[in-house]
């Protein structure tokens, strides 16, 4: 395993910012404290502050160190500079002997590039997710691969990510296949969730209507693209009158204003504000179908046996589309309207999408990944997932 060596007792530091992150360190944090091995510390970056502290309780998880890096509407290099200037400081107190980052937010990035100047081994989560377009999805693309250079350990969600990182030089050895633990927390909730949550859901009231659920929020999509994907959503919407269409708005103004000012006064459309998670996975469960720009919705919704149309034009989540699940729309009116309406004219098409097997996990990706950490220490060997197909 190279020059780094982990031993029983060692504290592992988690790095995170966003929702998604902690909703995907989750299963992983509470098997290593379960283990008892490795002692799991949690930073909280406090990128998405408004979106992810309220699920620190969700999740039974406390942050042990708190930085304050958000600015409204500041740029993603002042950004990156809160992050330099903030975490190290947390680096000196905590102490850590590994660093265990996921995805690819400005929080990873700033997390594995300070490890890896103080000399420590960095484990990440959900490695070699690619698109081979560094503008598509900006800056995500530029950061996922910027941390498998400085990583020792990577634990990809399936073996197509396997092979991008044997693609670019990654030593077989220090890549496990172990699924998505995206797909662990959704199978998780999903199990748990009960009647009370949908008292929860006041837009909810005729439980009768099929709904869309969207979510719309890359940085990428700003501007014309989101113009374009709007547009054809609203033509969509107005000539489906039987259809309810869901929509949580993400706290970026920059894609809120815009979709507010598109799409709402409509009467068939909800926009409402950000669900905590278990009341979200609700939505997905029972949503008609999923139009998303997101990349965990793409991995959790199969599970669900949710179709997603999925509006963007590159997705790092290939293995969806190829397994059926997913269908990769574009931002052009003629492709979203073809696939949103095939969705509801072709119901043999529709439940092929329902059936299609997750090729991103089957539950179990955080006890694989505690595997390997515990096997990192003690030196054995640890399991592999391969997915069914």
């Amino acid at each position: 395993m190279g020059k780094y060596h982990i031993y029983n007792g060692d504290k592992a530091l988690f790095c995170c910012g966003s929702r998604p992150e902690l909703i995907k360190i989750s299963p992983v944090y509470h098997q290593l404290r379960i283990a008892g091995k490795i002692t799991p510390l949690l930073c909280n970056t406090g990128q998405q502050k408004d979106l992810l502290t309220p699920h620190l309780d969700i999740f039974d998880i406390k942050a042990d160190f708190q930085l304050d890096v958000m600015v409204r509407e500041q740029s993603l290099d002042q950004l990156m500079t809160r992050l330099f200037t903030q975490l190290p400081r947390t680096f000196d107190q905590c102490q850590p002997d590994i660093v265990i980052i996921q995805g690819d937010t400005a929080s990873a990035l700033a997390a594995a590039t300070i490890a890896h100047t103080k000399n420590l081994p960095i484990a990440h989560i959900e490695a070699g997710l690619r698109t081979h377009d560094k503008a598509s999805p900006f800056p995500e693309e530029i950061y996922r691969k910027n941390i498998s250079t400085l990583a020792q350990w990577h634990f990809c969600p399936t073996e197509k990510a396997r092979q991008n990182l044997l693609r670019e030089n990654i030593a077989q050895e220090n890549i496990f296949v172990t699924g998505n633990t995206s797909v662990d927390m959704v199978i998780k909730t999903h199990k748990e969730l009960n009647g009370n949550i949908c008292h929860m859901l006041p837009f909810r009231r005729n439980r009768a209507r099929p709904f869309f659920l969207i979510t719309l929020h890359r940085r990428e999509s700003q501007g014309a693209p989101l113009m374009q994907i709007t547009t054809s959503l609203l033509t969509f919407i107005r000539s489906r009158p039987e259809f309810d269409f869901i929509l949580p708005l993400h706290p970026n103004p920059a894609t809120s204003h815009m979709i507010k000012s598109r799409l709402g006064g409509q009467k068939n459309i909800f926009l409402i504000a950000p669900l905590p998670y278990p009341q979200f996975v609700r939505l997905m469960a029972d949503a008609f179908a999923i139009i998303t720009d997101s990349g965990g919705i793409q991995e959790e919704a199969p599970s669900l046996n949710t179709p997603v149309i999925v509006v963007r034009n590159k997705t790092e989540r290939a293995e969806g589309v190829e397994s059926g699940c997913l269908r990769l729309a574009g931002t052009g009116n003629d492709t979203i309207l073809y696939e949103l309406n095939l969705l509801i004219d072709d119901k043999a098409h529709y439940k092929r999408m329902q059936q299609a097997p997750n090729p991103f996990g089957d539950g179990q990706a955080a006890d694989r990944i505690c595997a390997h950490l515990t096997d990192i220490v003690e030196k054995n060997h640890a399991p592999t997932y391969s997915p069914k197909r």
